[in-house]
This record gives C-alpha cells, structure tokens and sequence, in this order.
C-alpha cells in the first residue's frame, strides 16, 4: 500500500463546523462533531489507451503539467458517476478524434508519479478503433502522431511510469502476446 498523505481539511463541507479526529476502523477519521459527516479519502481513478496500428503506436502530446511537453497514449480521469468503460470511449474521441471499436483490459495499476492525484487507480486498455483522420483536443495536448514503434526510445520522452512501462512492453513484443487480435487496428 502506499503511504500518501491525505487532504487536511479543516472544515465540514455541510454545516461549516470544525472537523475533529477520531479513531474509526483502526484509522484516524476527521469528522464533523455536529453533523456527524466523516471524511473518508478516496481514489481517484483515470483510464489509458494503447492504440495500435500495424508496428506504429498512437500517442498524444501534452500541453498541460505535469509532464508538459512529454509523450504519452491518450489518457484521462474518470469522471463522477462514469464507468472507466465509458470514460476510455469518451477519452478515446477527446484526444484522437477516433471512434472506439473494441477494448482489452489489461488491468488496473496504481500511479506513482502524479503529483494531482497521488496514488490513483489507472485502467489501461488495448484497443481498436475506426480508422479515419486523427485530431486531438488542443486545450489539452501539443500535438497527435503515429511513431514507428520501434522508433520510440530516449530521443522521445514518455511522461508517467506507467506509460513508460507499456511502451516498453510494447517495443519488446511482450505485450502483443497478451492481448487479443481483435483489440488491435488491422
């Protein structure tokens, strides 16, 4: 498990009362004396897409920080009330103009390195989706291209962990040998 710290809050979102701590499930809870509101920390969770054609993979630019200006599969959190299913289609048509066709999920991981939501859960999927012209979302991402995957190394640089990692999985040829044929563009 990792050792986060959580948001100190100070007060109840409700009544506006002080919080206080107390012992609950062998945990320290703030809660609200008043109202009886407990603040129980919660996971953020985000979805990825590893998008293939061929040997090329699909990868977005971004524009924002973290990782300004870095590499990575078009990715993004899943929002409130959203199954990470319908998140990865949404993300999918945000970043790339693409629709999703078929998904694989390859499973869920925890992120390191993301500094806006320590310790989230990410969902990263293979998937197809329909062919057509790529346009990514420009308040979000730099830019949009297909690398040869082989041609990915150091002269281009990955943001995340995570996205690190498969793309290693990937130019090794491990990754192929654990998805199904369908989750890949033909």
């Amino acid at each position: 498990m990792m050792e986060i710290d959580q948001p100190n809050y100070r007060f109840c979102p409700f009544c506006g009362s002080a919080l206080v701590t107390r012992m609950e499930e062998d945990r320290e809870r703030r809660y609200c004396a008043k109202c009886d509101w407990t603040y129980y920390p919660r996971v953020a969770a985000s979805v990825s897409a590893i998008i293939c054609d061929d040997r090329h993979v699909l990868l977005v630019k971004r524009r924002r920080n973290p990782f300004k200006g870095t590499w990575m599969f078009p990715s993004g959190f899943v929002d409130l009330g959203e199954h990470p299913d319908e998140a990865l289609s949404r993300e999918i048509k945000e970043e790339t103009g693409l629709a999703l066709q078929r998904s694989h999920l390859l499973g869920v991981f925890q992120s390191e390195d993301d500094p806006r939501e320590y310790g989230h859960f990410v969902f990263f999927y293979t998937v197809a989706v329909s062919r057509g012209a790529i346009q990514t979302d420009p308040s979000e991402n730099e830019d949009i291209r297909w690398f040869a995957i082989e041609a990915v190394n150091e002269s281009v640089e990955i943001a995340w962990k995570l996205h690190k990692h498969f793309m290693e999985e990937l130019r090794s040829g491990r990754l192929a040998s654990l998805v199904p044929k369908d989750t890949w563009m033909q």
